[in-house]
């Protein structure tokens, strides 16, 4: 009986404390928040704020281009590179970034390269690199200008002065030339190298090359005398023996052959060759 009632009594007393441990434990509060509206709205008006400095920009007439400058032009006219790089008119200076120019300023043969800047607040900078001409290619009665990447850029109406002229067979021609075209072959890049190899004041300068159909190369100048190169292998070798034989019989000789450089040949002219005849040389 004793123990009964004190089980009923610890009974009891853990019900009353339990019920007290329930009466201090803290209610679950909910995680959800409140929507924060306040920054989708900075963000609209941040959108708003640049859309209308951008009409600002766009739409200020200060800001339009009233000035076009030509920068690196030699042989072409502002007015032609302006209509080359067809400017528009009345147009925003931050908008005229987009403009293709420099491919459209390349498009013409002579224009080697081409670039364009601004200059706020409404000047805007065409700067164009003009080809520089290597030699004058004369062939199947035409003469063009052509540049040290052998691009055919202008068509001229016979030699021009100051430029070496390189006169080539029709064989090693291609069967046409149009401006822009790149001639780039053997033949051409090897007379190149030739004319490379004459210094200034040199005995050979001011002259005349020839390649003929087997790609022979030959030095003419203005007096008539030949200097007869052949293939274009050892050049720097066979300039050295030119040199040397334009120097001393230069002005007696019709031509000189040292396409051969262990044995060289000379051709006295008709004054000469009937006392002497032709004078072979060897090394």
């Amino acid at each position: 009986m004793h123990k009964r009632t004190h089980l009923t009594v610890s009974e009891n007393l853990s019900g009353e404390k339990s019920r007290e441990g329930r009466k201090g434990v803290p209610k679950k509060r909910s995680n959800r928040r409140r929507r924060d509206w306040n920054r989708p709205l900075r963000w609209i008006a941040l959108g708003l704020v640049l859309v209308e400095i951008g009409f600002l920009l766009f739409a200020n007439p200060y800001l339009h281009v009233t000035k076009v400058r030509v920068e690196g032009a030699h042989t072409l006219t502002t007015e032609q590179v302006f209509d080359e790089a067809r400017v528009p008119r009345h147009t925003n200076i931050l908008w005229i970034l987009r403009q293709p120019f420099g491919r459209r300023l390349t498009a013409n043969p002579v224009v080697d390269r081409a670039s364009y800047s601004i200059r706020l607040p409404n000047q805007l900078v065409l700067t164009v690199k003009e080809r520089q001409p290597k030699a004058v290619v004369a062939g199947q009665g035409q003469f063009w200008l052509v540049d040290a990447k052998c691009v055919a850029y202008r068509q001229l109406e016979g030699p021009l002065a100051g430029v070496p002229l390189v006169q080539a067979a029709s064989a090693v021609l291609p069967p046409e030339i149009t401006a822009g075209q790149s001639l780039r072959s053997p033949w051409l890049t090897d007379a190149f190298s030739l004319l490379d190899l004459l210094p200034a004041g040199s005995n050979l300068a001011g002259l005349k090359v020839v390649v003929d159909q087997n790609s022979n190369l030959c030095l003419n100048r203005s007096d008539g005398l030949q200097v007869r190169l052949g293939q274009p292998d050892s050049l720097p070798q066979k300039m050295v023996l030119a040199e040397a034989a334009v120097a001393a019989h230069g002005g007696e000789s019709a031509y000189i052959d040292v396409s051969s450089p262990e044995q060289m040949v000379r051709m006295p002219r008709k004054s000469d060759k009937e006392n002497n005849g032709p004078e072979p040389r060897t090394d």
